[in-house]
């Protein structure tokens, strides 16, 4: 059993990873219509190339959008954003165990009212934040678990869903026997 060391990753870590295991499988959908009227354009008309930037530059974006908030506001995705530790068993499961966050409760009321306009002297009045609530620990079965795949930065767990689901380890959270 490897158990790693406590950790958080963040959601451009997580979103870097998605868009490296997307763009192999589907990237091509979004190349051939560009390439496509590209060709077409150099060689029929030259009103295609318009449609190819087009492409380019106002649906690829739309579709980037729309492939962040379909898997970033996911369930799945909080297992790359909460502060956790994990128990690996290969073969067996891989347990994901939760934990509290580090950040100070007046880091997270400065971040919350950030744009509020100041009014006066306001901290005789404001109530402690409460804690964070922390998920139940969660098992994922071997089974679920389809590939491991191996980044310059992290372990990348694929797992089975109706998504692309995927669990990231950084490397330095793995204990140093166990680091690959």
């Amino acid at each position: 059993m490897k158990k790693t060391r406590p950790f958080v990753t963040t959601s451009g870590d997580y979103l870097s990873v998605l868009i490296s295991l997307w763009l192999p499988r589907y990237g091509w959908t979004i190349l051939l219509p560009i390439v496509l009227c590209a060709v077409c354009g150099f060689m029929f008309d030259e009103r295609l190339l318009l449609v190819a930037l087009m492409l380019l530059f106002i649906v690829v974006p739309m579709l980037m959008s729309f492939l962040y908030t379909y898997y970033m506001l996911a369930p799945e995705a909080r297992r790359a954003v909460v502060r956790k530790e994990i128990e690996i068993t290969e073969g067996e499961s891989i347990r994901l165990i939760y934990l509290p966050s580090e950040e100070p409760e007046d880091d997270r009321r400065g971040r919350s009212r950030r744009m509020e306009l100041p009014v006066g002297n306001r901290k005789e009045d404001e109530k402690p934040l409460p804690p964070l609530p922390v998920p139940a620990p969660e098992t994922i079965c071997w089974d679920d678990v389809t590939g491991v795949k191996y980044t310059s930065r992290f372990t990348v767990y694929l797992l089975r869903g109706p998504r692309l689901n995927f669990l990231l380890i950084p490397h330095s959270a793995m204990p140093r026997e166990a680091a690959v």
